[in-house]
């Protein structure tokens, strides 16, 4: 758990690296609802994650999954998390259009972030098991879910706060009500 502690150290910058920006950018209200998509994102890429490493740990210790076909299977992880990333970013989107008074480009961005979120999670997920196994003869139970984890909430994290920065300066400055705007110099 500390060294999971200390790998996760790294979202806190993330959080607190951009805010300001994306805040005067999009606005107290969207900023707000925003930061309450990262605990979703992370649970749902979480979920994605921990199905694949269990699915990939079971796939090893039946023997299902071996050095000599491993890629396959990494395929077909990868290729489920992309499903599941497009569905579930789909979903993501339709709730954040709603929640945001009918923004598209917030629920893009919004979307690309949960996309982006599950597909890291499903690949580390996967991989995390495979590598311990394979590389480091190691239990993939034991050692895989930490990395899984960390991993995920940081790209996660990167994935919701830099992404949809970029996106949203991208597409320009989102109508913002004055009494809605963020703290500035004055």
């Amino acid at each position: 758990l500390v060294v999971t502690l200390m790998i996760e150290i790294p979202v806190i910058f993330i959080v607190l690296g951009g805010s300001d920006r994306l805040c005067m950018l999009i606005g107290r209200s969207k900023y707000q609802l925003l930061m309450a998509f990262l605990p979703l994102s992370s649970a749902i890429s979480g979920n994605v994650g921990l199905q694949s490493s269990t699915l990939t740990t079971r796939a090893i210790s039946h023997g299902h999954v071996t050095p000599s076909n491993y890629r396959n299977w990494l395929g077909k992880e990868v290729g489920a998390a992309v499903c599941l990333g497009f569905g579930m970013g789909t979903i993501s989107a339709c709730i954040a259009y709603w929640a945001s008074n009918f923004e598209p480009v917030f629920a893009f961005a919004i979307m690309v972030a949960q996309f982006f979120s599950i597909v890291t999670a499903g690949v580390t997920g996967t991989f995390a098991p495979l590598l311990f196994t394979f590389i480091f003869n190691r239990d993939p139970g034991k050692w895989g879910g930490p990395l899984e984890t960390a991993i995920q909430d940081i790209v996660g994290s990167f994935a919701l706060l830099f992404l949809s920065y970029k996106i949203l300066e991208f597409f320009g400055p989102l109508d913002i009500d004055p009494n809605d705007m963020c703290g500035g110099i004055e």
